[in-house]
C-alpha cells in the first residue's frame, strides 16, 4: 500500500492567507479517491476567505502493475477530480505531463479556492530533468 503524500504550508500575503498544498497520491485508485475525500475534509476547515492552492502528481488514470511497472488509462472524467472540484477549481489542462517507457499522460495539476482569479497556466517541458512536466500558473489574489 502507497502512503499517500500531503504537504501543507499557511503564508499569509498581505492580509490574506494562502494555504498550499502539495500533493503525490497513490498509484491506486480506491487509495486516491480516499485521499481526495481527506483532502475535501482538511479544506472544508479552512476559513472561506483563506486562499488554497493545491497542486502535484494526482497520478489520475495510473494503475501500478508491478515494481516500477505502470501503466496509464486515459479517461474522460476522473473521480479524484470530480471530489475536489465540489470545492475548488481545477486547471483545465489536458497536456501530458508524465513520460515513461510504459506509458504518458496528464496526471499534474492544480487546484484553487474560488476566491483567486486564475490569470494565465502553461505546461513547462522537463523531461531532461524529470519524467514530469511543470505545471506554471499565475493568479490574482
Amino acid at each position: 500500500m502507497n502512503k499517500e503524500e500531503f504537504y501543507i504550508i499557511g503564508y499569509h500575503f498581505g492580509t490574506a492567507k494562502i494555504n498550499l498544498f502539495s500533493v503525490h497520491l497513490s498509484t491506486y485508485e480506491d487509495e486516491r479517491i480516499l485521499a481526495c475525500k481527506e483532502l475535501n475534509k482538511i479544506i472544508s476547515k479552512i476559513d472561506k476567505k483563506e486562499i488554497i492552492i493545491i497542486g502535484g502528481d494526482f497520478n489520475v488514470g495510473v494503475t501500478r502493475l508491478g515494481k516500477g511497472k505502470y501503466t496509464f488509462e486515459k479517461k474522460e472524467e476522473y473521480e479524484e477530480y470530480n471530489i475536489l472540484e465540489k470545492k475548488l477549481k481545477r486547471l483545465k489542462n489536458t497536456e501530458d505531463t508524465w513520460f515513461s517507457k510504459l506509458g504518458q499522460g496528464c496526471i499534474d495539476t492544480i487546484f484553487y479556492s474560488n476566491n483567486i482569479e486564475l490569470l494565465k497556466y502553461e505546461t513547462v517541458d522537463s523531461k531532461q530533468k524529470s519524467d514530469h512536466s511543470i505545471i506554471y500558473a499565475e493568479f490574482n489574489i
